[in-house]
């Protein structure tokens, strides 16, 4: 399966249309801040799967604050990440510790507008940077296949 991963979109669909244009990903992990963008890109693209999880902008949302997805043998923890301390806790502690207790492989978060891949006490943490209308809007593109998964971060 390949899927294309995005955050903080505030408001701005454009960039995420074009990279599930370019990419034609399977599914869409979305993480949060542009939960009226992800309704759009479910209208434009009725058959792309969608997970999604709420941000601390999205105020009328009814989505969870986080949610774990397994695909193809693979556990993915989803969060936006305003409620795991993601802007000042540099090492990700809380994070992990929440995709620790989930049993999850790989840890998906937002929040920062930054980009970001590490690994920590065996779980990869991706952040897809902001996907709006910043200075420098990227994804990430997850390829899951008998559990096993490859990432790459990238830029709009």
């Amino acid at each position: 399966m390949k899927a294309c991963v995005f955050s903080d979109s505030h408001g701005y669909a454009a960039n995420m249309m074009n990279a599930v244009r370019l990419e034609k990903p399977d599914a869409v992990f979305f993480l949060g801040d542009g939960d009226r963008d992800i309704a759009e890109l479910e209208t434009k693209f009725p058959g792309l799967a969608v997970y999604a999880v709420r941000g601390n902008c999205d105020f009328r949302s009814e989505r969870d604050n986080a949610m774990i997805v397994t695909t193809d043998g693979v556990r993915i923890y989803m969060t936006h990440g305003h409620l795991s301390d993601v802007k000042y806790d540099s090492r990700l502690e809380l994070l992990t510790e929440q995709a620790l207790e989930a049993e999850a492989d790989i840890a998906l978060f937002g929040h920062t507008h930054r980009q970001h891949m590490s690994e920590n006490r065996g779980v990869t943490l991706i952040n897809p940077g902001e996907s709006g209308r910043g200075w420098y809007p990227g994804y990430a593109v997850l390829n899951i296949e008998n559990g096993a998964f490859s990432a790459e971060l990238k830029t709009i």
